[in-house]
């Protein structure tokens, strides 16, 4: 009786020991040598170089004084916004810091009658935005909010008009000022980055207008403040780090 239990179980220990090589070699070739396993996490590298557009709306809004009409006139005007950028990023853990430079073309401009100066139009415009910031920011695999800061530089064209002389006074020129903003970023492949933007920029300029339409070499003193902010969509290749 005992014979009849040993046999089956003699059987099947020699079975088990057969095949515990055969399985082992067979998972050993699952996967090949330097493949991680299956449930391995990928991680997203956002270190490298990168540049890109952008396209979107931005509103300006103008204050300045002018020293002919002895008033102080805003304009706030809207418009389609739209440029390029460029810049380099680098990740340790799941903090990035980097650098970009980016320009900014915006479309629109404001006028407005004196108030106290009948026939009288001043007028001004902001476009040809250079901005150029430094980036901190936080990443979570293939998605990144970044805050940024700097210098920046714009075209300002300020003008005087009255009606039956034409244009009295104009200028036009670049003025400088400083910058902030904050955009968040997603990883759609290893090189393809889509995000949304806000920046804000503030620009001041003094000019000193001289005319001869009201009389020989009549200098207008103008002050301007001008205060941009918009808001675009972002597609950005990128050059290193990636999926891995």
């Amino acid at each position: 009786m005992l014979g009849l239990w040993l046999g089956p179980a003699v059987v099947a220990m020699e079975v088990g020991l057969c095949a515990g090589p055969v399985l082992a070699d067979e998972l050993a070739r699952t996967y090949p040598p330097g493949s991680p396993p299956a449930y391995a996490s990928a991680s997203y590298d956002w270190s490298g170089i990168y540049f890109g557009g952008q396209l979107g709306a931005a509103n300006a809004r103008n204050r300045w004084s002018n020293d002919f009409t002895q008033e102080i006139v805003e304009q706030s005007t809207t418009g389609f916004a739209g440029g390029a950028h460029a810049g380099l990023l680098k990740q340790w853990s799941w903090i990035v810091a980097g650098a970009e430079v980016s320009y900014l073309w915006r479309d629109g401009s404001g006028s407005v009658g004196s108030a106290t100066v009948p026939g009288v139009t001043l007028s001004s415009s902001v476009r040809d935005l250079t901005l150029v910031t430094g980036k901190f920011g936080w990443t979570w695999e293939n998605l990144l909010a970044t805050f940024r800061a700097g210098w920046a530089t714009g075209e300002v064209d300020v003008r005087t008009a009255a009606s039956g002389l034409g244009l009295i006074a104009s200028s036009s020129g670049r003025d400088s000022g400083w910058t902030a903003g904050a955009s968040l970023e997603y990883a759609l492949w290893d090189h393809v980055i889509l995000g949304a933007e806000y920046d804000y920029v503030q620009l001041n300029a003094d000019r000193t207008l001289t005319s001869t339409a009201v009389g020989p070499l009549v200098p207008i003193q103008v002050h301007a403040g001008v205060d941009v902010q918009a808001l675009t969509a972002r597609l950005t290749f990128k050059f290193g780090g990636g999926w891995h």
